[in-house]
């Protein structure tokens, strides 16, 4: 093997890249990764920091299961903290509706073995002392065994124990393409220089699409905006458990701080948003609010939107990826309506990051058989990070011949009528 070819070459230094260049390097593989960036300069190192089972898609909810047993681990396993801590998963009801909604969940759930449990209203005030008596919840569903991390920690604590692996990282290099020759990938050209490998995982998360079109893979995949707040530290009132509620997902880190962000987010028109638009409309239909359309993105990518840099560990982009002010007005005003007692507690900093998503909003995970040697872990639609380290361990297993020790049918690429045909 010349110094220019690799065993396993992967696109993509996020929270799935790292892992699965961890796992296939004690796997013995010659690993060389990808980054245009840094590691976890995309959304593995923007988003929330929910490490949850619950209120999956039964078609991922095994990947989630699979992955929780890694987090247990994972400190020890890397020998560097990533700010693991079980507390639990509450998702509050504001309606009977809501409530209905959480049992059918959870007697589904019960046959992957989940502790799932459904609250009652003063069951919920017992796990949550800080929440108000007036926010109107009529109850909760609670899984114990869920918990979280910071994303951007955990992001670099695979890429430093890979690092100390022997695997190789060109950070600052995009993938211009894939190469294929003959049904198969022989590898991926960087600037202007092909570099050699017979097994190639795309992690590219938002940039994957682009990467898997031009080789035939037409994956649906678009782009969302979505925003994420931080308040100053308040360590003495303490939040175990990750609450989900009505419109935003609260989580408190390991400074005392206070994480919180609103569902759905902002969908930027780009030049080509003709392209997948028909693959999107039942989406849009069946849940309006999920993304508001802004139109003048064109626009605001020329000129530019001007807005405050978040603090120092947020990880930096060169996309210069802004928050939305009334998605940032929306979380406060929740968390402030549900935790009164945090009411006085001042906002320290406010990011985005870009959600890579697909219109079933479950991952296409597996290999491509059209084209062997391809691997592909993309489209986590926003909640990637739980899965993330499994789903880099089963890369790493395909990538070396082993078949995964579960099920990731439902997730394969080929699940689009528009993918590469063999």
């Amino acid at each position: 093997m010349t110094s220019d070819e690799w065993d396993l070459i992967i696109i993509g230094a996020g929270i799935v890249g790292c892992s699965a260049a961890f796992y296939a390097a004690k796997n013995g593989m010659r690993v060389l990764v990808f980054e245009r960036e840094t590691p976890g300069s995309a959304q593995s190192g923007r988003n929330l920091g929910f490490v949850r089972q619950q209120g999956r898609d039964f078609r991922e909810l095994s990947l989630a299961i699979a992955a929780m047993k890694l987090w247990e681990g994972v400190e020890t396993e890397l020998g560097r903290k990533v700010g693991w801590f079980r507390g639990g998963n509450l998702a509050l009801a504001t309606s009977d509706a809501d409530m209905a909604r959480h049992e059918e969940w959870q007697v589904r759930a019960m046959d992957f073995g989940l502790d799932t449990l459904l609250l009652t209203t003063e069951q919920v005030i017992t796990k949550l002392p800080l929440l108000s008596r007036n926010a109107n919840i009529k109850g909760a569903m609670y899984t114990a065994s869920d918990g979280k991390a910071e994303p951007g920690r955990a992001t670099r604590a695979y890429f430093e124990a890979a690092l100390e692996l022997g695997v190789s990282f060109s950070l600052g290099a995009s993938v211009s393409r894939i190469d294929v020759s003959a049904g198969r990938v022989t590898g991926v050209w960087s600037g202007g220089r092909l570099h050699r490998s017979r097994m190639v995982l795309c992690a590219a998360g938002a940039g994957s699409g682009r990467l898997l079109r031009a080789i035939g893979l037409d994956l649906p995949q678009e782009q969302i905006r979505a925003t994420v707040v931080r308040t100053l530290p308040r360590p003495e009132l303490k939040l175990e458990p990750c609450v989900s509620g009505p419109l935003t997902g609260i989580r408190q880190d390991v400074r005392g701080a206070y994480v919180v962000s609103v569902a759905g987010g902002e969908y930027d028109v780009r030049w080509d948003s003709w392209r997948y638009a028909r693959s999107y409309a039942p989406v849009r239909k069946s849940n309006p609010d999920i993304a508001r359309i802004n139109v003048w993105a064109p626009l605001q990518r020329i000129f530019g939107r001007g807005y405050d840099r978040p603090l120092a560990d947020i990880p930096p982009t060169r996309d210069h990826v802004a928050p939305d002010a009334w998605r940032t007005k929306e979380a406060i005003t929740e968390f402030r309506h549900l935790f009164p007692a945090l009411e006085d507690t001042q906002v320290e900093t406010s990011w985005a990051g870009i959600i890579d998503t697909l219109p079933d909003v479950v991952p296409a995970m597996g290999a491509v058989d059209a084209l062997e040697g391809l691997l592909v872990a993309t489209g986590f639609s926003g909640h990637g990070f739980g899965p993330g380290p499994m789903a880099g361990k089963i890369m790493a297993d395909l990538a070396t011949g082993q078949q995964p020790h579960i099920d990731i049918s439902e997730l394969s690429p080929a699940r689009f009528k528009n993918s590469l045909q063999a």
